[in-house]
């Protein structure tokens, strides 16, 4: 039991103490910026190299122990996944259009619409990446051991993560506790989904399904991040390292 208990410690304060790395860079605006292109092309990769392959996996797992048919197993929950990510990014539109029209009329108020709409965007990378979290944590400990493999995974995984998300808040002008409270939210959300696992097995059968909808919240985030920067028409060398790196160390901790 202590052994699990060390482990949630270490999973909750790495990434509080990775996320706070960014409140020292807060006044290096260059090197912020290239953080939030970091992390929305490692958001990116993480959809494609680790969570799109895991739904389909689990969902196709789970109609393969339900259903007497194999091919109509995996079609039909290849179909399912791809609903459910089409309706995350159905309802970050949603509530993108929601944002844009509750300041319809207000062309005075720009500098205040742009903070909210960065606001609602940092509040969905927030809802994104703690679904992921919660679920990562399913595995972390199975029979009462610790995967002490998969919780270095996680904790590598989540330092690019945490990074991107206090630099969201920053950008939408949240002060630094509110920010570090945001990340709080994120950092205990893999421990909460290994006690629910313990706790709730029945939850397995619908983490495809679950991920599919992550996927469709985080790519639209990761696309939007990317191309709606400030820098997203400055293709220079160094936008493009940052980009490939990104996309290889999402390769790297999806193994």
């Amino acid at each position: 039991m202590n052994a699990i208990f060390i482990a949630y410690l270490i999973l909750f304060f790495s990434c509080l103490l990775s996320g706070c790395f960014v409140f020292v860079l807060k006044k290096q605006e260059n090197i912020l910026s290239y953080v939030g292109i970091f992390g929305g092309a490692f958001l990116l990769a993480v959809c494609f190299v680790h969570l799109l392959p895991e739904a389909l996996t689990l969902q196709g797992e789970t109609h393969l122990c339900c259903e007497d048919s194999h091919h109509h197993s995996h079609s039909s929950s290849f179909l399912s996944v791809g609903v459910f990510v089409l309706l995350g990014f159905v309802l970050q539109l949603v509530l993108e259009l929601l944002s844009n029209g509750a300041e319809h009329g207000h062309i005075h108020d720009e500098n205040h619409h742009s903070e909210h709409n960065s606001y609602i965007k940092a509040l969905m990378i927030l809802l994104g990446v703690s679904i992921h979290a919660f679920l990562e944590g399913f595995a972390l400990v199975v029979n009462g051991e610790v995967n002490y493999s998969l919780l270095i995974g996680v904790v590598l995984h989540n330092i690019p993560i945490a990074m991107l998300l206090v630099n969201a808040f920053m950008l939408a002008r949240c002060r630094w506790f509110k920010s570090f409270l945001f990340l709080s939210v994120f950092a205990i959300m893999g421990v909460l989904g290994s006690i629910s696992s313990i706790c709730f097995e029945f939850l397995h059968d619908y983490m495809g399904y679950v991920i599919g909808f992550v996927v469709g919240i985080l790519l639209h985030v990761s696309i939007s991040t990317l191309f709606d920067s400030k820098e997203s028409h400055k293709y220079n060398f160094v936008r493009f390292v940052v980009v490939i790196i990104a996309f290889a160390l999402a390769v790297v901790l999806s193994h």
